[in-house]
């Protein structure tokens, strides 16, 4: 008869390894625990440090809104920012500037510095001609020969062909070509082109050659073989009676005809010019200022306050009327326990004598940024009766975004917890600069018609979060995040206490 194995009590000694494998696993349990919730509350605390920038991609966060219009449609758009925004911005350097889309959904946008434009100026002059009637130059091949007769100043007077056939021969024979007065033109080294007209010519085409001069004895070839046309046909014209001069610097102008039997008779020679003028960037002007009242200043001394810091390009006065004339300084302070300094001088004036006016009402600031500032007349000159008229400009940054999503796009600004966004314009713009990069069109911010510039609330959206709420809430939220990780750590190292016998 079989007999069953006899179970044998396991001893405490071989139980240990078992209890401390189940403590070991009830604290790493915990631990994991522990470790996961820190996984998830960290991602929160990051998700509401970063809300203030999220929530800034929407318009309603924003304090001012201005559409953008443009006249035509391009991929990319230019626009100067309007002074309403300067104002508006809580940010000296405008990286809370946005450009909203129709739905709301901020587009990729560059700040480029103020830069100017140069403007091109055609001018036309008439200018005196003079024909030059000889013999082909092959008919007995000496070079041509000219009498001339010149005024005092130069002015041609005469030209004469300087052959030997009688007078009425003389005024018989084929034009040669023409001497073209341009000595009473000034900035002659404007000049670009020169323009003929003639009332017949024996040939459709005609090729001629030009020659300049300062003396009419030494000439230099500026052009050979022009060509000339004029085809009519069934009532259509075709031609060609422009001349390229580029680089003139002589007083006078040779045109001889290759082929004398072609040349035409002149009816008006007229002078191209063209000269370049720069053209500063553009200034964004606000209303007439008004002084701040306060027993601190002096006669004579009239101080202002900007409703943020503004970089000022410049001052402009309006002086009351007759002749008027006054030294003044600006001064501004960058403390309120510092004194006031002078940051600028000028000589404002208005002068007028016998029709003519001499004026001079701008005080240049050169961008500096300033917030109060004060205007102190010159004190040996008695102080007007009323405060100067007087106002400020900035020089407008440009902004230039991509036209993403569907117009009507909106300019935004005025977010404290805005951050930049923008972008460098070789980025955003491919080959930016390049003659074959897409088209930038120039845009402007206006307010709707009828309308100023929609602040906050007034916009039609919620007005912006209070930054101090949101902080309050995400401090509450942190340190419910850190009391609920104590109570599970207490846990946690109260069970890890327990003896064995406490677990059987």
């Amino acid at each position: 008869m079989a007999t069953s194995p006899s179970k044998t009590p396991m001893p405490i000694m071989n139980k240990l390894p078992i209890l401390h494998s189940s403590l070991l696993h009830s604290s790493l349990l915990h631990s994991s625990l522990l470790h996961s919730s820190l996984l998830t509350l960290l991602p929160l605390g990051f998700a509401l440090l970063a809300a203030p920038a999220i929530a800034a991609d929407t318009p309603d966060q924003y304090a001012l809104h201005m559409e953008v219009h443009a006249a035509t449609a391009a991929p990319f758009y230019r626009l100067n920012v309007p002074l309403a925004a300067y104002e508006a911005s809580t940010h000296g350097d405008l990286l809370d500037l946005r450009i909203f889309n129709a739905a709301g959904t901020a587009v990729p946008y560059a700040r480029l510095a103020p830069s100017g434009s140069t403007e091109e100026e055609i001018q036309r002059s008439s200018v005196r001609w003079f024909p030059i009637r000889a013999a082909s130059r092959q008919e007995n091949g000496a070079p041509l020969k000219m009498v001339v007769r010149q005024s005092g100043d130069g002015t041609l007077v005469s030209l004469e062909s300087g052959h030997t056939t009688p007078a009425k021969t003389a005024a018989q024979a084929p034009v040669r070509g023409y001497v073209v007065d341009v000595s009473q033109l000034r900035e002659r080294q404007s000049i670009r082109a020169l323009q003929l007209n003639w009332a017949g010519s024996a040939s459709d085409f005609q090729l001629i050659d030009v020659e300049a001069s300062d003396d009419l004895q030494h000439w230099t070839a500026l052009a050979s073989g022009v060509q000339l046309a004029r085809l009519d046909y069934n009532g259509a014209r075709i031609e060609n009676r422009r001349i390229e001069l580029p680089g003139l610097s002589g007083r006078y102008l040779r045109l001889l005809w290759r082929e004398p039997d072609t040349a035409p008779e002149l009816s008006a020679a007229e002078i191209e010019q063209s000269t370049a003028r720069y053209l500063p960037p553009p200034l964004a002007w606000s209303a007439a200022l008004t002084p701040v009242s306060g027993d601190s200043t002096k006669p004579g001394e009239y101080r202002y306050h900007l409703p943020r810091p503004l970089p000022l390009a410049r001052l402009q006065m309006t002086l009351p009327p007759g002749n008027q004339l006054l030294p003044v300084q600006i001064l501004t302070q960058s403390g309120h326990q510092q004194g006031w300094q002078s940051i600028a001088s000028s000589v404002v004036y208005r002068i007028s004598s016998k029709g003519r006016e001499w004026s001079n009402t701008d005080v240049m600031l050169g961008n500096v940024i300033v917030q109060d500032f004060m205007l102190r007349l010159d004190p040996r000159l008695p102080a007007p009766p009323q405060a100067p008229s007087l106002r400020y400009a900035v020089q407008p940054t440009q902004l230039v975004f991509l036209a993403s999503g569907t117009p009507p796009y909106t300019l935004a600004a005025g977010n404290r917890d805005a951050r930049d966004a923008t972008l460098p314009v070789s980025t955003l713009v491919p080959g930016f600069g390049q003659p074959n990069s897409p088209e930038i069109a120039v845009a402007e911010a206006s307010a709707p018609a009828g309308a100023a510039p929609t602040q906050g609330a007034q916009a039609g959206g919620s007005a912006p979060a209070n930054p101090e709420s949101r902080k309050y809430l995400l401090w509450g939220v942190l340190v419910l995040g850190v009391l609920g990780m104590a109570a599970m750590a207490w846990q946690l190292l109260r069970q890890m206490k327990q003896t064995p016998t406490d677990k059987r």
